[in-house]
């Protein structure tokens, strides 16, 4: 049995998604393939069992579920984190080998989900090397290079991986740096000793959300459009100008939120005058009738929240960052583009995957 890590050189470079991708790729070529998630950061209560909210969801994929106990064995839930603040016993690596290998027995091969970036595990002892030495496995390394900076994320962590690398996917690459991504950054990374797998171009449709979506994670109240909450929004904007340079600037984008405050009617027209999939009213003010009657005839869905916009801007930038794997449809395209952008049986075989 081989097992492959996915991890990450910081947060929302697409980790989960590829991670679910390589489970595709090996049960199509007869593995029976298993997933396991050793450090979890999004507590959900399972069967009266705290698990990760990821860990939970692709589990259930597999042709063979591992036992829902086992899969993510160490959650950074509150009382985990007060109960390691105050030095109270835990046995973190202890708990993490003897899970992994229940979920383990019987398979060919499993793939790990690890941690987002290198510091994630460094309290409790399960980084990404530390994870790796424990499990015997190789490391699939996810980056999204900064457009004005070195591959240093990258290079540091090959670094602290050493001979554990397998290889590097480079993932979310605008189009318009994919050419100096492909002649530049990978032979200045395979200079340095770094195999990079693949060059994975930016697909905006993959880090969209619903409406509905939206509406759960601001515990927003629905004002209007309610029958068009399964749109997709795939970027969002502050409106916080006067109308007319709020609607130059709202013409930028397409498909998206607009955030405002409930009083701002004139920037709600003008947002309604453009391509907003929803517009988010912030202050928990009552919009204008006008802009409701507007909103309504055109099919766009309106909410309202209590905060205020600063709070709506932080958990969009949250919901808006993650890559969705919970969606089969997108799944299904990080996957399409995995298999296309990498020679996916030499960087099978260079994750010790024969």
């Amino acid at each position: 049995m081989r097992a492959i890590i996915v991890t990450s050189t910081r947060p929302y470079t697409g980790k989960s998604g590829i991670a679910l991708a390589l489970i595709g790729m090996l049960a199509d070529r007869g593995l029976d393939v298993g997933y396991f998630k050793p450090y979890g950061t999004m507590p959900v209560e399972t069967d009266g069992i705290i698990s990760d909210e990821d860990a939970v969801y692709v589990n259930r994929l597999l042709s063979r579920p591992s036992d829902i106990g086992d899969v993510c064995p160490v959650v950074r839930s509150q009382a985990f984190i007060e109960d390691v603040l105050a030095g109270r016993a835990h046995s973190g690596p202890d708990d993490v080998a003897a899970a992994f290998a229940r979920c383990a027995a019987g398979r060919d091969a499993m793939v790990v989900e690890g941690p987002t970036e290198p510091a994630q595990g460094t309290a409790t002892g399960l980084t990404a090397p530390a994870v790796a030495s424990l499990l015997d496995a190789k490391v699939l390394l996810v980056d999204r290079p900064k457009p004005t900076d070195l591959p240093e994320d990258a290079l540091a962590s090959a670094a602290g991986l050493g001979v554990r690398l397998g290889g590097v996917v480079l993932n979310g690459i605008d189009e318009s740096r994919l050419q100096v991504v492909r002649e530049s950054v990978v032979p200045f990374l395979e200079r340095r000793g770094v195999t990079v797998f693949g060059v994975l171009p930016h697909d905006q449709t993959l880090g969209s959300v619903t409406v509905a979506e939206i509406v759960e994670a601001l515990g927003a109240t629905v004002l209007s459009g309610a029958d068009r909450l399964d749109a997709a929004v795939e970027t969002f904007m502050v409106g916080a100008m006067g109308q007319e340079k709020a609607l130059r600037f709202f013409r930028r984008k397409a498909r998206k939120a607009v955030i405002t405050g409930g009083d701002r009617a004139d920037v709600q027209l003008a947002a309604l005058e453009t391509s907003t999939t929803c517009i988010v009213l912030t202050g928990n003010v009552p919009p204008s009738p006008v802009v409701l009657a507007r909103a309504e005839e055109l099919g766009v869905p309106v909410l309202s929240v209590e905060g205020d916009t600063l709070g709506a801007v932080e958990r969009m930038e949250t919901l808006l960052g993650r890559m969705h794997v919970h969606d089969a449809a997108k799944a299904a395209r990080i996957r399409e583009m995995l298999e296309r952008e990498t020679a996916a049986d030499a960087m099978l075989a260079a994750l010790g995957i024969a």
